[in-house]
């Protein structure tokens, strides 16, 4: 009965969003007119309330704190660099601020971020706005990064540093019905290559936030915003190397930026400042870089195709050799598009055609690796790369339950299916996996990047300690990040492909699921983990081109165990049809053999993306209605 609803979800879905965009988008688009309208009359006054700002001491954040200034607002500027941060203090007194507190603190320790949340409640006894700005880049192809643990402070920092300050802000500006500002970044959607970690820790702070916005309802008004190239240390040349040293390097900087127009600090905080006490809910700055995730959203694989033909080079050719940087330098660009201080050193066609053009890769005797492979889609999967011919390579960290899914995939016809206990958290076992699968088969074909954890609870409901949310991230996100390092080179050999299992949470807010969105009290981290996944996996797809195949999977619900009676107990979204694992997993493998790009499973979910980028505010208020507890309803 369900493989039936499935089947004409998939006919009916799709037709029935295009008409209702049709009717809906037109009356819609002229409400938010009225409703910004509304907004710009009756903007908030910020004069003599409390705002704290991260990463305050130069960029983005240290204009910030002059605009916040120039409006009267109490300031409490926080950065690591504490001769740069008092310099900002200083001006902000002079342009206006009636009082600025100044607090040198590291966001990525946890510790930091509590006492810089306190140290405002006891100086000033509240807080209005949270303006989440420290960030911290790198910049490097994936497959020449030395040691992946030492730019795990990518992460920490602009992901991390984020979720904490947030979560210890949460009760103070409950009680001031307060705001949150959120620096993510236009990379959160374009594969920038050699940004591979960047862009996914903005995915996730990006979907982070979007998650929280839901939950959070009217109680905290969130302000998301994604500038483009912004003069800062990075435009500067200042950024993480492949082996985690920050480095000074103008070249490497013309080749990301290239001859794209620089906007300046000062006009991009105050459009950020205008648009927060106007309560709007996205801003992306400049502007016109608006247009990029229309490509993403419509058109990813030529947007994919340009990064790879002007931001990449033929292996053993220098960086400035890409044609990114010779059309700087060519055209000179540089002296009009750059700031004058950075002047210094089409799916419905594709789905039905493609199955009978595209020829399916014969997987008999091929070696495939798939992580979480003990339950679920993973268990599923290794039972349809069995029926194929192909050899196994399991890996999870419940071994007798691991044992009997290799015995069931050889009855099934795989002609050797071995068994490997790990945990994917850990780098060491992620390491001795793929140089065991290798070891034993000689060789590597596929990768599935299958590991994962989900938990239901609402972020400011999280009690346990940081360590444990942590673990969402580890799993999901660092699991496939440290396995595909230690896989490339063996996958480059045989010309393979890597098959990751995302989720269609990477791209829908959906509360109590904001870090899996994480496990039971943590979930907000799930979706933020699965947006960081899909971001890396993206931008590599543009760095491999086509010396390795990537097959990105966003699947709706699918049975196993993130889908039973707990899980619907705590998600309260019984009303949506479950897939069967043996179907995703079969549509998973063909649709790896056949190359796509990417995979919605079951196909009629691609709509939850369509009304996500067409009605976003709509999606964020019946995700609230329906799926967050009300005061006066307890369960």
């Amino acid at each position: 009965m369900v493989e039936l609803i499935h089947k004409l979800l998939n006919l009916s879905a799709p037709t029935f969003t295009f008409f209702s965009l049709l009717c809906f988008y037109p009356p819609f688009m002229f409400f938010k007119f009225f409703h910004s309208i509304f907004n710009s009359i009756f903007s908030e006054n910020i004069s003599g309330k409390v705002v704290l700002i991260t990463g305050a001491s130069s960029g983005i954040g240290e204009h910030l704190a002059y605009e916040y200034a120039s409006k009267g607002a109490c300031l409490a500027l926080v950065a690591r660099r504490q001769n740069q941060l008092r310099e900002v203090v200083e001006q902000a007194r002079e342009i206006g601020s009636p009082d600025v507190l100044m607090i040198v603190a590291d966001v990525s320790k946890v510790e930091d971020c509590k006492r810089l949340v306190d140290d405002t409640i006891d100086h000033f006894g509240r807080l209005d706005h949270l303006v989440n700005n420290a960030g911290i880049n790198s910049v490097s192809l994936f497959d020449e990064i030395t040691n992946i643990t030492s730019l795990r402070n990518v992460m920490d920092t602009n992901f991390w540093g984020s979720a904490y300050t947030t979560h210890f802000a949460i009760p103070h500006l409950k009680q001031s019905k307060g705001k949150i500002v959120v620096l993510s970044s236009s990379a959160s959607w374009l594969p920038i290559p050699r940004m591979s970690l960047y862009n996914a820790s903005k995915a996730a702070l990006f979907a982070l936030f979007e998650t929280l916005r839901v939950e959070l309802g009217q109680d905290i008004k969130i302000t998301l915003v994604t500038p483009g190239f912004i003069e800062s240390e990075l435009t500067q040349g200042k950024f993480l190397d492949k082996e985690g040293k920050m480095i000074f390097d103008p070249d490497l900087r013309d080749v990301q930026v290239s001859a794209i127009p620089v906007g300046t600090c000062q006009g991009c905080a105050k459009g950020i400042v205008k648009s927060a006490l106007k309560g709007q809910r996205y801003l992306t700055e400049p502007s016109w870089f608006k247009v990029t995730y229309i490509w993403k959203v419509f058109c990813p694989e030529i947007l994919e195709w340009g990064y790879r033909l002007f931001y990449l080079n033929k292996p053993g050719t220098e960086a400035s050799e890409t044609p990114s940087k010779k059309i700087l330098d060519v055209s000179g660009a540089k002296n009009f598009l750059y700031p004058d201080t950075l002047q210094a050193p089409q799916e419905l066609f594709k789905s039905f055609f493609i199955k009978i053009f595209i020829p399916t890769q014969n997987l008999a005797g091929k070696v495939v690796l798939i992580t979480g492979a003990s339950s679920g889609i993973g268990e599923n999967l290794a039972y349809e790369y069995a029926r194929r011919g192909a050899n196994l390579a399991l890996a999870a960290r419940r071994e007798n339950r691991l044992k009997r899914v290799a015995d069931e995939a050889i009855r099934l016809g795989s002609p050797d299916a071995i068994v490997i206990r790990a945990d994917v958290k850990e780098i060491e076992d992620c390491k001795a996996l793929v140089e065991e699968t290798v070891n034993h088969f000689g060789q590597l074909d596929y990768l599935v990047n299958n590991a994962g954890v989900v938990q239901l609870s609402l972020f400011e409901d999280s009690t346990d300690q940081f360590s444990t949310i942590r673990s969402i991230m580890d799993i999901n996100f660092w699991g496939s990040v440290y396995c595909t390092q230690f896989a490339i080179p063996h996958l480059r050999k045989t010309k393979g492909k890597i098959v990751v299992n995302s989720s269609s949470a990477s791209w829908f807010s959906t509360p109590r699921m904001s870090i899996y969105n994480i496990i039971h009290t943590r979930s907000v981290i799930f979706q933020a983990s699965k947006a960081a996944q899909l971001s890396f996996f993206e931008t590599l797809k543009a760095e491999f081109g086509s010396d390795i195949g990537v097959t990105i999977v966003t699947p709706g619900l699918i049975e196993s165990e993130m889908t039973g009676d707990q899980f619907w107990s705590k998600s309260r979204i019984k009303g949506v049809p479950v897939e069967s694992g043996e179907r995703c997993a079969k549509s998973i493998v063909e649709s790896a053999c056949r190359g796509d790009m990417y995979l919605i499973e079951p196909s009629w979910c691609r709509v939850g993306y369509w009304f996500k980028f067409f009605f976003p505010q709509l999606v964020e208020k019946c995700f609230h209605l329906t799926l967050i507890h009300r005061p006066w309803k307890r369960e």
